[in-house]
């Protein structure tokens, strides 16, 4: 019983020695509080009301796209040119009097990249005035634009979305304060001109939707901004037949020679076992050619599943012809044509099943995607 109370004793002794020395920041999370508090950091669609548009000072704002060009999928970028337009209220107006904020200072587009060699002005220096005290600003860009909703995952056939963000710049517009919205103007159609093609590509959608973003830093305030956006999301949907040309059939070919390989006769080994190993290596050159051309991904497409199956199949192969070889080698005289007959089998199933694992991963693959 004494030992029990003095290892009892013990263990709460350093148990207290640990919690002394932790300072507030070890014992509480900050970032944890703050969630709890402010919310987690990260999108949050906003769904249009009546509403909201009475709860909230806004500023509609419309977008058009004239062209994009130069598609990077390595650096994941790409260049677009085109014009944005903002429409407030008097009461907006009355905000960025009191702010002593110009309209050109009053939006960013987020997702920008090398703004050096990038245009983002306004057309006019003051707004235009509209009917019922309404203000109107036409800003015109060309830029280069970073995608953070580039998907790989289905890869040669997978689906392209393009970003264009337009964010409220100044902390006064965040939730803490004015609570300013930025909300897509009702008539957002036509926002992709004739020149949003893509080469190989083909034009799917376009939507132009709000968001609040919760920043994952406070930006020197005692608050985290929850900064108001409009997204312009333009999807393309790869165009098949390239993909099936450049690539799956390719690798097709190379299975179904790989497949066709216990067809040989089971005497002829020299040729059965370099057959795979051939089939091996030229595998390995076409994933790495497939891979050139994309960036590096922290999972793999569907194309690299398939290989993944080419690979163990190609293998089994050289170990199911080297049983072969070994078998026949080592049967009796006698025994050599049963040997054969039976080596002949291994291979009949093994092309069965072979065909069926590679149909069944291709299945799975694109499923789960």
């Amino acid at each position: 019983m004494l030992v029990l109370l003095a290892a009892l004793t013990i263990v709460l002794m350093l148990s207290g020695r640990g919690l002394i020395g932790q300072g507030p920041s070890e014992v509480l999370d900050r970032d944890a509080v703050t969630a709890v508090m402010e919310g987690p950091s990260g999108l949050e669609e906003v769904q249009l009301s009546e509403a909201l548009v009475r709860k909230h000072p806004f500023i509609y704002a419309g977008i058009h796209l004239d062209k994009i060009y130069e598609l990077n999928l390595n650096s994941r970028t790409f260049t677009a040119d085109g014009e944005i337009w903002l429409e407030w209220l008097p009461e907006v107006e009355a905000l960025l009097q009191k702010h002593g904020d110009e309209p050109a200072d009053l939006i960013a587009l987020a997702n920008r990249i090398e703004t050096w060699d990038s245009t983002f002005e306004p057309s006019t220096d003051t707004p235009r005035e509209l009917s019922g005290g309404r203000r109107q600003q036409l800003y015109h860009f060309s830029s280069r634009f970073y995608d953070d909703e580039v998907d790989f995952r289905r890869d040669p056939f997978d689906m392209l979305r393009l970003p264009v963000i337009v964010e409220l710049k100044p902390l006064w517009t965040s939730q803490k304060y004015a609570d300013l919205r930025l909300l897509p103007e009702p008539s957002d159609d036509n926002l992709v001109g004739e020149l949003g093609t893509l080469s190989g590509y083909q034009l799917e959608s376009s939507s132009f939707t709000p968001y609040l973003r919760r920043t994952s830093n406070r930006r020197g305030t005692w608050y985290r901004p929850h900064m108001s956006q409009v997204r312009l999301e333009v999807v393309y949907q790869s165009n098949l037949w390239p993909g099936i040309v450049n690539w799956v059939i390719p690798l097709m070919i190379i299975n179904s020679i790989v497949l066709m390989a216990p067809s040989v006769e089971g005497t002829l080994s020299d040729v059965r076992l370099a057959i795979p190993s051939t089939a091996m290596l030229t595998l390995i050159f076409l994933q790495q050619s497939y891979h050139s051309s994309l960036p590096k991904l922290p999972y793999t497409t569907f194309l690299d599943d398939l290989f993944t199956a080419s690979y163990l199949i190609a293998m089994a192969l050289f170990a199911l012809f080297t049983w072969g070889y070994n078998t026949y080698a080592a049967a009796p005289d006698d025994q050599k044509l049963e040997t054969m007959r039976r080596i002949n089998r291994a291979d009949m199933r093994f092309q069965v099943i072979s065909a069926s694992a590679l149909v069944l991963t291709a299945f799975i693959s694109w499923g789960s995607r």
